[in-house]
């Protein structure tokens, strides 16, 4: 069982991850955004949390970014950042 404490820590670095490493609209140097990816946190808590797969956490931060953000582009460099966010992700201390 998680305590607050830890809660509140793992979501921490779940924001540290998604503002430094995920960052897909590039905001993670904009002092007044660096809140722009809190909506997520949950989500991404969730999937860890859960013991979802490497694919789970994939799929799901494509999804935030192609169907909530709206984001397109470069297919190839979007995976790559996906699969670097979800390594940096699988470093958070449980």
């Amino acid at each position: 069982m998680i305590d607050k404490a830890e809660s509140r820590a793992i979501r921490l670095s779940i924001h540290e991850v998604l503002l430094n490493v995920w960052d897909p609209i590039g905001i993670k140097d904009e002092p007044n955004a660096q809140d722009e990816y809190d909506g997520y946190i949950g989500e991404v808590y969730a999937l860890l949390t859960r013991g979802a797969s490497d694919a789970e956490i994939h799929d799901r931060l494509k999804y935030i970014m192609t169907e909530r953000m709206g984001l397109e582009g470069d297919p190839e460099k979007a995976r790559a950042g996906i699969r670097e966010t979800v390594r940096a992700l699988r470093k958070i201390q449980l």
